[in-house]
């Protein structure tokens, strides 16, 4: 064995346990269970609850893609609408110029999020920080610009590419194995399924060697640079990744909403995202999930109210003073050790009244 194999080795940052204990696996299973018993249900109490149901879901698999990259790798990117809108306007456009089949709309779409984020991911890997996060949030409204104003149609002297800013009107639902998506309850299994299926990918990354090294670059960048790995490349191929499921989540997003427009890219998008990680618990998959499921029903029901915006940043000003590590953060120390966790809170809670007081 060499000297810089045994330093690998040796020093890979490991976590200790396996990210998602056997009870955190089977806790997932048994919701991801629940939600496949709960369609039906819901579709024969509430229809309207289904297209809830499948906006959360989408949502779910957007904050799952950025705690991949953020919470594992410590990249903090407010540009993941770049990816998200980049596939949602692929499925669009191959929907209604191609092909509806989803065996061919959601690979490629998946491979234009890959694609985008590996060019981005090049050209801002370099810098560290707020600076990375504004070069991403840079670049996404760079495509945000570019969808506005068609400028793929300018270029090309074609009349529309992207709708400007009226987008894609009509997109019309995947066609998959003779199955009839129009039904609701259909399209939300297969958004759950593809959910489901992107949840045990990821999981498998991050408990990979691949995984560990992306946690060695966040916990010590030059340290895991010193004993040989290419953290640059290394962070691209994370972003790349990340960009391929934000992709698959606008893919499934655009066709259910039969609409794609500049909205999909503006950085709201990618603020609302990192509010739902950290609001989750960043490093935890299923925090960041059960985070886009609170934010987009809290958005649901309170998104006619003028203040929208000032009720999601209380919201995360509380979670951020009172509970730092998330909801997750927090179920988790309820659940070791609940007296603590309480009187943890209780202390927060009047450190916080102390300094509003002077």
């Amino acid at each position: 064995m060499s000297a810089l194999d045994y330093l690998r080795q040796r020093d890979t940052p490991r976590t200790g346990n396996q990210i998602l204990s056997r009870s955190g696996r089977l806790a997932l299973l048994v919701g991801i269970a629940v939600l496949a018993a709960l369609g039906p249900v819901v579709q024969s109490v509430q229809p309207f609850w289904l297209n809830l149901l499948v906006r959360m879901l989408t949502f779910a698999l957007l904050a799952l893609s950025l705690d991949f990259v953020f919470g594992y790798a410590g990249l903090l990117s407010f540009g993941h609408a770049a990816m998200y809108g980049a596939g949602g306007y692929a499925a669009a456009l191959l929907v209604t110029e191609v092909t509806a089949s989803a065996v061919v709309v959601l690979p490629v779409a998946v491979v234009t999020g890959v694609i985008v984020a590996t060019i981005i991911g090049w050209l801002s890997v370099r810098a560290r920080g707020i600076y990375f996060a504004m070069l991403t949030l840079a670049f996404a409204q760079m495509l945000y610009v570019v969808a506005f104003t068609d400028l793929p149609a300018t270029i090309a002297g074609m009349e529309t590419v992207t709708g400007g800013d009226n987008g894609l009107y009509g997109i019309q639902l995947y066609e998959l194995f003779g199955i009839d998506f129009r039904e609701r309850l259909n399209y939300y299994y297969l958004t759950l399924g593809i959910v489901a299926l992107s949840l045990a990918g990821i999981v498998r990354l991050a408990n990979s060697p691949f995984g560990r090294v992306l946690q060695g670059i966040r916990e010590n960048e030059e340290r895991t640079k010193f004993i040989g790995y290419d953290v640059q490349r290394y962070k691209v191929i994370a972003f790349a990744i990340s960009g391929g499921f934000a992709s698959l989540a606008g893919a499934l997003y655009v066709p259910f909403q039969s609409v794609a427009n500049p909205q999909l890219l503006h950085w709201t998008v990618s603020g609302e995202l990192v509010v739902m990680v950290l609001l989750g618990g960043m490093g935890t998959f299923w925090g960041p999930m059960l985070g886009a499921g609170l934010v987009v029903f809290l958005e649901d029901r309170l998104g006619s109210v003028a203040s929208w915006e000032v009720i999601l940043g209380g919201l995360f000003v509380a979670v951020v003073v009172f509970a730092p590590r998330g909801l997750a953060g927090s179920i988790i120390a309820l659940r070791n050790d609940p007296r603590t966790a309480i009187g943890n809170a209780k202390r927060a809670l009047e450190n916080y009244v102390r300094k509003v007081k002077g």
